[in-house]
């Protein structure tokens, strides 16, 4: 539904795809147990009839949670709100003082106390401009630069206050985030969303009232319904690296993504790069090994580098007894998973981990990417069943797969990042 908080705009750490890990390859015990699972899996995939058993059940249970959920979400978000409008206010103030440009925050309001003081260091700050100009006495600049830092001073005070305030209004904040995650992009199933409102006249139950669809909500009106909704999204073309204004790094990805009623799956191709100066030495050479033997060439000497597969799956608790998930080319054979992970409670599932040489040659042939839900028995010798299986579009992956494996390996993307992060004057390239 594509409904954000403020208080992840304010207060939460602005998080990383990739986390900050000492160990390059932390999920090779992960690898050793999808080959187990995948041993366990029969080699031929059997077509999926009709929706998994369990789905109607599930679907319907998420829906009615979903109402007290986001009722809880929306009342959070409204108390809030002034804060976050405050606090944007308050960076606008910050961003004209630095600027001194007293257009990034105009008008100012002289019944509000720090933009009454704002309006007064730009007048006091115009007028000692004026006589730096004249007299041209250094001593006018100290004092102008004392002013500056006071004001500025100020306005950060003010956004602590703000946050402090807005802290003390949290409560279960992360308990509400967490229990409103499985609805988020969800589709609802009517029947039970109005079931569980009894009365209510919050936005989603007033939007499940009426007929035809209701952004940011979307609803079926029988959970079987949700198998016949599907989203399928190509490779995506694969931009150069570039930095952005908050100092992040953008580009350099190839994705795609499919959906079947509320199972997502998204396998991304993307560099993995790493601080030199945040691993120790066994770290790095073994960054460089992975390099080596892929043949690719990166030069840089602030930055490590690794080609790394992104999957995001948003996945709903077992809809037909599976027990793992498995992301896989062609059969499921130990040769052809590419990642596992159990099945449990619903929610979304991220991993990133360095590509192998045969997961890049697979990718760049366009063999065909999936998910499979499977069910593995208890006991000895159990032969897992397949649950249901939702496979990426092959459009466009062996040309953006490819172009962008050439970017990574060829030094394109080592030039970029140069450009963008220049590294210190005298500093050698490391051997690559």
């Amino acid at each position: 539904m594509g409904r954000r908080g403020r208080r992840g705009d304010l207060f939460a750490p602005v998080s990383t795809i990739i986390s900050a890990r000492r160990n390059l390859f932390p999920e090779s015990a992960l690898r050793a147990s999808q080959i187990l699972v995948a041993l366990l899996v029969p080699v031929a995939i059997q077509a999926q009839e009709g929706p998994p058993s369990s789905l109607a059940e599930v679907e319907s249970a998420r829906s009615r949670a979903c109402v007290g959920s986001i009722a809880r979400f929306d009342e959070l978000n409204a108390t809030l709100e002034p804060y976050g409008i405050r606090m944007e206010r308050l960076r606008a103030l910050g961003r004209a003082v630095s600027l001194e440009d007293i257009a990034e925050a105009a008008p100012l309001s002289e019944a509000d106390s720090v933009e009454a003081a704002v309006a007064r260091w730009f007048a006091s700050d115009s007028a000692l401009a004026v006589r730096f100009v004249v007299l041209g006495d250094s001593t006018i600049q100290e004092e102008r630069s004392r002013g500056r830092t006071a004001i500025l001073d100020l306005i950060r005070q003010s956004m602590q206050a703000v946050g402090t305030e807005a802290q003390s209004h949290l409560g279960d904040a992360a308990a509400i985030e967490a229990a409103v995650q499985p609805c988020q992009g969800a589709i609802l199933v009517r029947g039970a969303v109005l079931e569980a409102c009894a009365g209510s006249t919050s936005d989603l139950c007033r939007a499940a009232a009426v007929p035809e669809a209701t952004e940011p909500y979307r609803f079926v009106d029988r959970p079987e319904d949700l198998w016949d909704i599907e989203d399928y999204r190509p490779w995506t073309t694969p931009e150069p690296l570039q930095g952005t204004a908050d100092g992040a790094l953008t580009g350099a990805r190839s994705a795609a993504l499919a959906r079947i009623g509320n199972v997502v799956i998204s396998l991304g191709l993307a560099p993995l790069l790493r601080n030199r100066a945040e691993l120790d030495s066994a770290s790095v050479a073994e960054f460089e090994a992975n390099l080596d033997s892929l043949g690719f060439t990166f030069e840089h000497p602030l930055f490590v580098m690794t080609p790394a597969i992104e999957i995001f799956a948003n996945l709903p608790a077992p809809l037909g007894g599976e027990t793992h998930f498995i992301v896989h080319f062609g059969d499921l054979t130990g040769d052809d998973v590419i990642w596992s992970a159990e099945a449990g409670k619903e929610g979304v599932l991220q991993a990133t981990f360095p590509a192998s040489a045969r997961d890049l040659a697979r990718l760049q042939a366009g063999d065909a990417v999936s998910l499979t839900a499977v069910r593995v028995p208890e006991g000895e010798n159990p032969e897992a069943v397949p649950v249901y299986t939702l496979s990426l579009l092959q459009v466009g992956q062996a040309l953006n797969v490819g172009a962008l494996v050439q970017y990574m390996a060829g030094g394109g993307l080592a030039r970029d990042l140069a450009a963008i992060v220049p590294p210190e004057p005298g500093a050698g390239s490391p051997r690559r």
